[in-house]
Order: C-alpha cells, then structure tokens, then sequence
C-alpha cells in the first residue's frame, strides 16, 4: 500500500480538528438524553399518580401538596443517587476489565497479537493484511491496548467520568418536571385542580415523547402518543386506587 499523500493527510487533520472531533462531543451530549428522559417521565408520572390518587381520596388540597412535594423531593433524590451508583458501578466494572485486558497484553503479548489478528481477520481483512496490522499497533503499548478493548471487550477506552453528571441530570431533571403535575393545586381547589394536572403532565408527556423522537430519529408523533398513553394510564390506576381505598376504608 503506498503512503498516505502530505495533501490527504492535511485535509484528514482538518477535518478530525473541525468536524470529528466535534461530532464526538455532541454524540456524547445527545446520548445524555437517555437520563433526561428518565427523569422527566418518571418526575411526571409518579407525582401525577400520587397528587391524582389523593385527590381521588379528598384529604384537603394542603395535604395533597405536602404530599406531592415529599415525594417529588424524595423521588429526585432516590433517582439522582440510584443513577450515580449504577454509573459508578458500570465503570468501576468496565475499569476493571480493561485493567485485565492491559494484563493480559504485559504478561502473554504474542498471543494477544494473535488474538487481534484474528479478531481483524474475522472482520474481513486477509489473515497477512491482519497479523501485519495487529504486529504493527504492537509496537506501541498504548494503542495496541486501546484497540483490543474496543475490538475484543466492545467497550471505549475513554468511558468513565459522567456518574455525577448522569445523576444530576436525572435527579434535577425529575425535581422539575414534578412541578407540572402539582402547581395547579397550589393554585386552585381539588376538583378545578385535578383535571388541570391531568391535561398538563399529559401535554408535557406528549411533548417530551415528541422531544426524545426527534433526537433518537424517531417518529415524533409515535413516540409522544407512546410516553401520553403511559402517562394516561398512571393517572387512571392512581385516581382508581385512590376511589378504592376512600371507599374501603371510609
């Protein structure tokens, strides 16, 4: 294979510091929207299930606000503390295999070359095309482990660092979308409130629904009515119970 012309590398430098670089950043941004959703759908429907469930019951509208704000507080804290100990979990898991993996490379290093040649040779190169390349990332440790864990364990040597991003996001982001369901009964009585809360967190729902299509390249109008019709249901088990329970016991 003849070398790389100085003209195409050139333009291959420009194009890593102006565009690819760049588009790893905001795929990694975009990925976040996997906790955002999590914690904007589970801050709408589980206030909206207590608030609607309560109100069923009629115990005051000052009671359903307390209510409503425990478990909004609560709820952010149990969801932002949760997502921070499974990403700290996940990360300490993919450390700790890409810790064997360097292992591996130090104590057996001919046949971890074998095995990336054969990893690269399954993937379509020619098996003198494959040991050439996996000999050649040897001499030099660090790629020839960073390709391994890309190639052999499927993981990026870059993962690790967004625990406590990952949980603000789904902690703050709950805190907040617990708003809509509630402001209205700070605001108006039970039977004006309750439908009003309704509407709201299923508009909000819908809406969000529309969002998460539209960043996953989705069908905006599918995803919403999909996120709407769960949210629907949560008020409808929680106006239910909370009938249920008044007229059980009194």
């Amino acid at each position: 294979m003849s070398a790389i012309e100085p003209g195409h590398r050139r333009e291959a430098e420009a194009h890593i510091r102006d565009h690819a670089l760049g588009e790893a950043a905001r795929i990694e941004k975009l990925s976040r929207i996997r906790e955002f959703v999590l914690g904007a759908q589970d801050g709408l429907l589980v206030p909206l299930g207590v608030v609607t469930g309560m109100a069923a019951a009629s115990p005051g509208r000052a009671v359903i606000l307390v209510a409503g704000l425990a478990e909004a507080v609560a709820g952010s804290i149990a969801m932002g503390g949760g997502s921070y100990l499974a990403s700290e979990a996940e990360e300490a898991l993919y450390a700790a295999e890409i810790a064997d993996e360097g292992q591996e490379v130090e104590e057996h290093p001919e046949r971890e070359v074998a095995e990336l040649a054969l990893v690269l040779e399954a993937e379509g190169l020619p098996r003198d095309s494959a040991e050439e390349v996996a000999q050649g990332l040897a001499s030099n440790p660090n790629v020839f482990l960073r390709t391994k864990v890309q190639k052999e364990l499927g993981l990026s040597p870059d993962a690790g660092g967004a625990a406590v991003g990952d949980a603000l996001v789904v902690g703050l982001t709950y805190l907040g979308a617990a708003v809509i369901p509630l402001w209205p009964y700070a605001l108006f009585g039970i039977d004006v409130a309750l439908p009003i809360s309704v509407v709201c967190t299923l508009l909000a729902l819908f809406a969000l629904g529309v969002a998460k299509g539209t960043v996953a390249r989705q069908p905006r109008v599918r995803a919403g009515l999909q996120v709407l019709v769960i949210g629907a249901i949560s008020a409808a088990v929680g106006y239910g119970i909370g009938h249920l329970v008044t007229s059980v016991v009194g």
